[in-house]
């Protein structure tokens, strides 16, 4: 006896160009290539971010009756690919893995400033701790005297 065998269908992608580049940036959808005037001459390819999209979709036959098929949707948002070495304005994008092979994360070539680190945050709050104590400590010696 024979064991069926389960195929995978073809889910077709969502492409969206993401919000988060820059505005100047162009997608041309016949070549699928990015292109910036800062960067005259040149063309990019797109670095895609896959999301896998599940949800219910309702239908009615035509008896009447109401069914619910479970659907899936991949959407693959696009940033423009530029390797760290090539990107002089810092205006591209590049993957990042997390100590992973299989999970890729992309991340701006922009320099991540220390005060927007988890680190930094926690340092300004500390900062401001300091101060507080120091004006209460002014506070209690005035009182004491």
């Amino acid at each position: 006896m024979t064991r069926k065998r389960k195929y995978k269908k073809y889910i077709p992608s969502i492409k969206i160009v993401s919000e988060k580049i820059d505005k100047k940036w162009k997608f041309n959808s016949e070549t699928k290539k990015f292109s910036h005037p800062i960067y005259a001459d040149k063309v990019f390819n797109p670095l895609c971010h896959n999301k896998k999209h599940d949800y219910i979709d309702a239908y009615v036959d035509k008896y009447g009756k109401k069914h619910y098929k479970n659907r899936t949707e991949i959407i693959s948002t696009l940033y423009p690919f530029i390797p760290t070495e090539e990107d002089p304005r810092n205006l591209g994008y590049n993957i990042a893995t997390n100590n992973s092979s299989y999970h890729f994360i992309t991340i701006s070539n922009k320099m991540q400033s220390f005060w927007d680190t988890r680190r930094g945050k926690r340092y300004i709050k500390y900062i401001e701790y300091r101060k507080q104590r120091d004006i209460t400590k002014k506070l209690f010696l005035e009182t004491s005297k």
